[in-house]
């Protein structure tokens, strides 16, 4: 069984209760596993928050840890369904941005991710990518390293908890908005590398000229 499989058996077990992400998946990412049963269709308790987590005391991990609360056996929501990007239409992502980091701005001479700049888990339902324009791929898409993808991921799965947006590689400025989610993910680094970079940059450096 995967640990999405697991969580999935203890929150049946547990119908109706608030049950740890911790222990249950033996991952040290419980929120993407949670995403993955969420994407079934399964139907969870979500606080006025806005966020399906709740931060709870597990007697089992000894500590506070995000629990969530299934409502039925059965999946009842549709299916979420992420679609798959062809060759070609990676080639030509890859191309239009020149094979860069939009975090740092360097060539990525690993395999280059093709990132949704708002997080899948975000999005009503996928983005066609053979479809857009160039000026669309743009606005919906941006290429990270595996290892960017990766701390994009957690920063993400912090905002969809907690509602709360991380600071970009730990500096507390968001071209748009501040540190609370409202709906939108406009203006966080997280959301847009490039544009954060360009902006941060003219800001330093109208500082300077003054």
């Amino acid at each position: 069984m995967s640990k999405a499989d697991n969580f999935l058996s203890e929150c049946k077990k547990n119908l109706g209760k608030w049950t740890c992400s911790l222990h249950t998946t033996g991952s040290n990412q419980p929120a993407s596993v949670f995403r993955e049963v969420k994407k079934q269709g399964y139907e969870f308790e979500k606080s006025t928050s806005g966020s399906w987590g709740r931060r709870m005391y597990c007697p089992v991990c000894n500590q506070k840890t995000t629990h969530y609360r299934l409502l039925k056996l059965e999946p009842t929501l549709t299916k979420q369904v992420r679609l798959g990007i062809d060759k070609r239409t990676r080639a030509r992502i890859l191309n239009l941005f020149d094979n860069r980091d939009a975090f740092t701005g360097g060539s990525i001479s690993s395999v280059a991710e093709i990132d949704h700049k708002v997080p899948w888990t975000r999005l009503d339902e996928d983005i066609d990518a053979t479809v857009l324009s160039n000026a669309e791929i743009r606005r919906h898409f941006q290429l990270l390293t595996r290892e960017h993808n990766l701390l994009k991921d957690r920063a993400c799965s912090h905002c969809k908890i907690y509602n709360e947006r991380p600071p970009f590689l730990e500096i507390p400025y968001w071209y748009k908005g501040d540190s609370h989610y409202c709906g939108d993910c406009e203006g966080c680094g997280w959301y847009d590398g490039e544009k954060w970079r360009k902006s941060l940059s003219e800001l330093v450096n109208g500082h300077k000229q003054k």
